[in-house]
């Protein structure tokens, strides 16, 4: 698999998606990225509960 960076419209759905009670292979599945991408930037980038996606972009 090729290694791509998320866009900062995929991410958005990453700091949303936790609060309607998504976890994160859900998120994953939606965004059409492997899980282990959103548990990566999870912890690169904070928890979903204070998770920034523009932050996250720079």
């Amino acid at each position: 698999m090729k290694y791509q960076q998320l866009t900062e419209g995929k991410r958005c759905p990453i700091s949303v998606l936790p609060g309607q009670g998504y976890r994160p292979a859900d998120i994953a599945k939606t965004i059409n990225v492997h899980r282990s991408t959103v548990y990566r930037e999870l912890d690169r980038n904070g928890s979903s509960d204070d998770y920034h996606p523009e932050q996250a972009q720079q």
